[in-house]
């Protein structure tokens, strides 16, 4: 799909090089090369074993309700500029409320019925930043008025890219000029590479720990049982195997047989803990920083609802 420049990365759509099958769509930010990454949230309602569970980290990335109200006013934004040099665009923004958190999917497939549908392949469809049907033809002219995203809040917007219909372009095009007004007073609108960088070493660091790798050898034992042979869950979710357009009947046994030795030793219960110790302290150890980036948040959450009147 036609971008249109949007300068947030979405926690949301953050593509941490996703587990399983699936893959990602429309990703924004990759995650360093690593052997263990958190699988991308979901479209779909977390399962049990994650609904009631939210990160630490999750105070300084941007929410679901966060991310549609920023996303809404810079459509309407740059939907007002366009209609300035009389051109109609409005950029297609997806209901961003309907997704989960940082923990659905993170850990792999925590439920029986969802395994036993979908094996390792997601369970809903990924949204990806673009447009709507029927917007991805703009004319070189549109391109060029709507222009592309600015910098992160503070750094020095691009030159104009000159004037059309005898109007002069702002600097970066509606899409910069829709930027400055949602970060205005020091507000961001894509996640802070420094809560991104939390969110990744703690999945890394929290799969490497003894007390998960304890629970790991008890799933391996138990999948053993099973006829199944994975050393983590890690091994079994990333099984070249599953690389294909639909979960097959070997996927699905292998999944539903995890999340029912998942359960049985409670791994997520584990992990999830073991996780969220190591963000606290990455979180502490950056206290100044962190309390900048939430603040940062606020500001372009109320900069947009002063926009889409909210």
């Amino acid at each position: 799909m036609v971008s249109v420049g949007s300068a947030r990365v979405s926690a949301a759509l953050l593509c941490m090089l996703a587990l399983g099958a699936g893959g990602c769509t429309g990703a924004a930010h990759e995650a360093p090369a690593s052997g263990a990454e958190p699988a991308q949230p979901s479209k779909a309602s977390p399962s049990p074993d994650t609904a009631h569970r939210r990160l630490p980290v999750e105070d300084y990335l941007m929410s679901p309700t966060e991310n549609d109200r920023v996303e809404r006013a810079r459509s309407s934004l740059i939907s007002a500029c366009m209609k300035r040099f009389t051109l109609d665009f409005t950029p297609y923004t997806p209901d961003y409320t309907k997704m989960a958190g940082q923990v659905s999917n993170r850990y792999g497939p925590t439920d029986t019925k969802v395994a036993a549908t979908h094996g390792y392949h997601p369970a809903r469809e990924q949204i990806a930043e673009g447009e709507a049907p029927g917007q991805k033809a703009l004319s070189a002219d549109m391109r060029r008025v709507l222009g592309s995203s600015i910098a992160p809040a503070g750094a020095t917007p691009p030159e104009s890219p000159g004037s059309y219909r005898g109007i002069r372009i702002p600097a970066g095009g509606c899409a910069g000029e829709a930027d400055r007004t949602l970060t205005s007073g020091g507000g961001i609108i894509q996640d802070a590479e420094a809560a991104i960088a939390i969110n990744f070493s703690s999945f890394e660091k929290s799969a490497a720990d003894p007390r998960v790798k304890k629970v790991f050898a008890a799933w391996s034992t138990c999948m053993r049982e099973k006829n199944f042979s994975y050393a983590t869950p890690l091994e079994a979710i990333n099984d070249p195997r599953w690389k294909t357009d639909g979960p097959s009947a070997p996927e699905i046994a292998t999944a539903v047989a995890e999340v029912e030795c998942k359960q049985r030793y409670g791994v997520v219960d584990v992990w999830f803990s073991v996780e969220s110790t190591y963000q606290r302290a990455d979180i502490t150890a950056e206290a100044k920083r962190m309390a900048q980036v939430r603040k940062g948040i606020d500001v372009a959450f109320e900069n947009a609802a002063a926009v889409v009147g909210e």
